[in-house]
């Protein structure tokens, strides 16, 4: 049986580097590339795609919502992360975001390995895992998001007036408004600083990120 591979990263030796570590493993892939998020989003749109491997520092990534809103439009996709962030909260973040695994930059390729083997094998491969039903609270009420809702929410982040969010996605304001109510009841919440604050939940800095990766 042959894997789609995405490996979705902006720094073309590692994806070179991660390229030959699939290729010394007894399993077939077929190998795909991509440097920014919108790459991998087109890419993910026209081709089956069963694994993606994906650096929450690329451009155009949300960063955690960037996980979700993948998950959102790919649901059967099994989504590992590779970064050099090893912060365990940030890991925990990831796993309760809904990927399937967390792989460190620094990781020997002996672990690389033995972590994506086990998820092609449909089982979870994250460091210190645990899973905690608190945190995934959170988690369970953006799943009912649809792309479009999740879309806006983080324009709403952003700060955009329904105006401009109506623009941008080329729909009437009123069915901004419309998708607006929809996110504060999905997400049991009263108004548009609540949203926004939901989001930075879901959002790493990319100058901290970009920090750790020094």
């Amino acid at each position: 049986m042959t894997h789609q591979v995405l490996i979705a990263d902006d720094h073309p030796l590692f994806r070179a580097a991660l390229i030959d570590s699939l290729r010394e493993m007894e399993v077939e892939f077929h190998i795909s590339e991509s440097s920014t998020f919108l790459e991998t989003q087109t890419h993910l749109s026209k081709y089956p795609t069963d694994l993606l491997l994906l650096d929450l520092c690329m451009p155009g990534n949300e960063s955690l919502l960037g996980i979700l809103r993948l998950r959102s439009d790919h649901p059967d996709l099994a989504i590992v992360v590779i970064s050099a962030n090893d912060d365990h909260e940030i890991i925990k973040d990831i796993f309760n975001m809904g990927a399937l695994g967390y792989i460190s930059k620094s990781s020997k390729r002996q672990y690389i390995h033995q972590a994506l083997l086990a998820v092609l094998s449909g089982e979870l491969s994250f460091p210190e895992y645990h899973s905690n039903g608190q945190d995934n609270h959170l988690l369970k009420k953006l799943n009912q998001l649809t792309p479009k809702q999740l879309r806006v929410l983080q324009m709403i982040g952003e700060g955009a007036l329904n105006k401009q969010i109506a623009y941008k996605l080329e729909i009437k304001e009123t069915t901004v408004k419309t998708h607006i109510s929809e996110i504060l009841r999905k997400l049991e919440i009263s108004n548009r600083t609540q949203a926004a604050l939901i989001l930075q939940k879901l959002t790493i800095k990319r100058d901290e990120i970009s920090a750790l990766n020094q």
